[in-house]
C-alpha cells in the first residue's frame, strides 16, 4: 500500500501525551495511544528461497531494543496541504521534528501505520512500517519529557508557515534539517560539522575570512548592538575554531562545542520561526 493513499498514523515515542488529543489543524491530529514495538534480533541457519522467508528452524540472539509509543499523529487520506507540500510520511517527520526542536529532544516516530495504532489489536489488515529506530542517538537530555500544552500550541502556529519556508530556502532547509539529524549521527565531531556547514550556507556572504564574517553575521542577527552582540561574536567565534580544529583532525573538546553550537542554531531557527523569512545578505549587512 502506498503511504499517499492512505490514512498514515505515526507513533511517537519517547515522550507522554498530559491530554487525550490536541488538534494542530488540517485534519492532523495528535492523540494518546499505546503501542510497543519490538525489535528483536533472530538468527536462521538455511539460504532462503528467492521472495520467501529462511526456513526454520529460527533462533533469538542476545540484545535487540524495542520502543514505548504513548502518543500518534495523524495524517488523514485527504490531506489538504498536498501536493505543494511534503509527502504525508515527511509531514509525519516535519512534526516530529519540530516536536524536538520545540518540547523534547527525546521524541521520534519509531513506527507508523495505515490505521490508529489501537486497532492493532484486532485488524490484521493494518500495516507497519518501522522508520526511527536507531536506538545509537546523541543524546541532549536522558529521561522521557512531557509534550507540554504550550509547545503543542507553538507547533500548531508554526508547522504550516515553517513547512513551507523549507520549500521557499534551500539554506534554511539545509539548517533545520542539519539541527534536527545531529542527534540522530553517533559522532560528535560529525555531527559539529554538519551544523557548521549549515551555519555557514546561511551567514557566509562570501568565502574569506570566514571566522569573522559568519561569527559576526550571526552576533548581528540575534543581538542588538552593544555588549551582549561582541560577547556573542567573540563566543560564536571561538564555536567555529572548535570546528576548525575537528575539520583538521585536531578536536579535544568536540562534545561541549557540539552542545553549545547546537543551543546557537536553535537560537538562529527560533528567530527564523518568528520572523517568517530566512536573513538575506542585504539584512545582514544591514544589521552589522
Amino acid at each position: 500500500m502506498a503511504f499517499e493513499d492512505c490514512d498514515l498514523y505515526g507513533g511517537i515515542a519517547g515522550v507522554q501525551l498530559p491530554i487525550n488529543t490536541f488538534d494542530l489543524g488540517h485534519g492532523v491530529v495528535i492523540s494518546k495511544t499505546y503501542a510497543h514495538l519490538i525489535a528483536p534480533f533472530m538468527m536462521a541457519f538455511t539460504p532462503a528461497p528467492p521472495g520467501k522467508h529462511h526456513p526454520p528452524p529460527w533462533r533469538a540472539a542476545k540484545g535487540g531494543f524495542g520502543f514505548d509509543i504513548h502518543a500518534q499523529v495523524h495524517i488523514p487520506a485527504d490531506f489538504a496541504l498536498l501536493p505543494d507540500w511534503f509527502d504525508k510520511l515527511n509531514t509525519i517527520w516535519w512534526i516530529a521534528a519540530l516536536l524536538r526542536f520545540k518540547s523534547a529532544h527525546s521524541v521520534t516516530v519509531p513506527v507508523v501505520a495505515n490505521d490508529a495504532f489501537v486497532k492493532g489489536r484486532e485488524a490484521e489488515e493494518i500495516e507497519f512500517w518501522p522508520i526511527e529506530i536507531d536506538p545509537h542517538r546523541l543524546q541532549m537530555i536522558v529521561n522521557p519529557s512531557i509534550l507540554l500544552e504550550k509547545d503543542l500550541c507553538w507547533v500548531r502556529d508554526y508547522w504550516v508557515k515553517g513547512g513551507h519556508l523549507m520549500e521557499q530556502s534551500k539554506q534554511f532547509n539545509m539548517l533545520f534539517q542539519s539541527f534536527d539529524q545531529s542527534l540522530f549521527t553517533r559522532n560528535t565531531s560529525l555531527a559539529l560539522l554538519s551544523l557548521w556547514s549549515a551555519l555557514e550556507g546561511v551567514f557566509s556572504p562570501a568565502r574569506s575570512e570566514l571566522r569573522f564574517r559568519v561569527s559576526a553575521n550571526i552576533a548581528s542577527y540575534l543581538e542588538d548592538p552593544g555588549a551582549g552582540r561582541m560577547a556573542l561574536q567573540k563566543k560564536t567565534a571561538k564555536l567555529y575554531d572548535a570546528r576548525s580544529a575537528v575539520a583538521h583532525g585536531m578536536g579535544g573538546n568536540e562534545d561541549s562545542a557540539f552542545r553549545e553550537t547546537y543551543n546557537l542554531v536553535r537560537r538562529v531557527l527560533s528567530r527564523v520561526f518568528a520572523e517568517n523569512c530566512v536573513p538575506t545578505r542585504d539584512d545582514l549587512e544591514e544589521r552589522l
